[in-house]
């Protein structure tokens, strides 16, 4: 008996199977996971969520998962002039009174009525603002749907807007010289400046959307007088005034809620909200041919070099230093700009340039009418029926 207890004690005891609870375990922490996840989504997207939205969303995903077939051409409309902007990862397209979303696969395109005379588009963020230049319409779109839409008391002469949605319109007001409107994302009005002492004419909008830089212009001996007025949103307050002459100004956006930079025609201006300088490019030589202007971002522009047959292409950081500079045969007739890319046409080539290597690729391509780019980062190549991706050679690179 005592040989049989000695033996049993010797027995090794198994360890419990814990696996079913670790399983268990690991399914609520991804159940949790998920249900964070929708409950983000839902908090940062809440405005995209309804019905329709999400039968389109869904037929993207089915058409992706179950066909897979892209494209690297976006068709527009037969027959009619369209204006178009590089939008999320296809074009949109405005033509014969219609919005239209072009996405990279076939017979997906989302399109909606708008009945606008002179319609502009401007991105921003994860949407895009077609305004009415001239009438009083404004609507704001995603890639499947149309997020917001307003009707203004008076005529739009310009339009900014930020990459969170707010905006800021200027109108020729009946009774005042002009007046300054600023809109939330759904574009409702938060904000409105009138003005007689003031004609403005093109405004910009912080990030945070607590300060608009409208330029004005009046007169001083004959001459044409331009300022800007840093205006708070929350009240009629002037923050500071910025002084600039007789100078042509071509653009000017938000580089933070700190700083505005200023595109003019001898150069590259960036000031505080004090309307200190507080940076300055000096186009030392050639005239200014076309730009491309970052809301919170690059400034890029082309200027005729030194011979008439060459162009330069700079490219200007926020604090207003040169990040990119290259020279190139030919006139460069249009500019696109995103992140750290930049894109242009020149001669019979069209550029891709990486903005901080300074490596440049380019292909020759005819008949093009301009250049764009998307966000995935491919370069289209404008035609009067289409765009279509532009494939370099990575092996063929041309250093600027």
């Amino acid at each position: 008996m005592s040989n049989l207890t000695q033996s049993t004690s010797k027995v090794m005891r198994f360890r419990e199977d814990r696996r079913l609870q670790i399983i268990g375990a690991l399914r609520s922490l991804c159940l949790a996971a998920l249900i964070f996840i929708i409950m983000f989504c839902i908090f940062r997207y809440q405005e995209d969520l309804n019905t329709e939205n999400m039968k389109r969303i869904i037929s993207y995903i089915e058409y992706i998962t179950f066909e897979g077939e892209t494209t690297d051409t976006f068709d527009f409309e037969a027959g009619m002039t369209t204006s178009y902007k590089a939008f999320d990862v296809g074009v949109a397209t405005c033509a014969g009174g219609s919005f239209r979303f072009i996405p990279p696969f076939e017979d997906m395109s989302f399109s909606s009525q708008i009945k606008y005379g002179a319609p502009v588009m401007r991105e921003s963020g994860n949407s895009v603002f077609v305004y009415d230049l001239g009438g009083r319409g404004i609507s704001r779109f995603n890639s499947y749907s149309r997020l917001a839409e307003t009707t203004l008391e008076s005529t739009i002469l310009a339009f900014s807007c930020n990459d969170d949605g707010m905006s800021a319109v200027v109108t020729d007001e009946d009774g005042y010289r002009t007046a300054l409107i600023v809109l939330d994302k759904k574009l409702n009005e938060v904000y409105k400046w009138q003005t007689t002492e003031h004609f403005a004419f093109m405004p910009a909008i912080s990030p945070d959307g607590d300060t608009a830089a409208v330029l004005c212009i009046g007169q001083k001996s004959a001459e044409a007088d331009l300022y800007i007025r840093l205006q708070e949103t929350g009240s009629d307050q002037c923050r500071g005034e910025i002084r600039l002459g007789n100078k042509r100004v071509y653009s000017m956006e938000f580089m933070s809620n700190d700083t505005l930079a200023v595109l003019a025609d001898d150069g590259y201006y960036v000031f505080d909200m004090n309307g200190e300088q507080k940076g300055y490019t000096e186009f030392a030589s050639g005239s200014l041919i076309t730009f491309e202007h970052e809301a919170e971002g690059l400034c890029a522009v082309s200027l005729k070099g030194a011979r008439g047959s060459q162009s330069r292409v700079v490219v200007f950081g926020r604090d207003g230093s040169t990040m990119f500079e290259g020279t190139y045969d030919g006139e460069v007739r249009s500019l696109a700009l995103r992140g750290g890319t930049a894109a242009f046409a020149a001669g019979s080539h069209v550029f891709r340039a990486d903005i901080e290597t300074g490596e440049t690729l380019s292909v020759e391509l005819s008949g093009i009418r301009d250049v764009i780019i998307t966000g995935t980062g491919s370069v289209l190549a404008v035609y009067p029926d289409c765009a279509r991706i532009v494939a370099f050679d990575v092996t063929q690179g041309e250093e600027a």
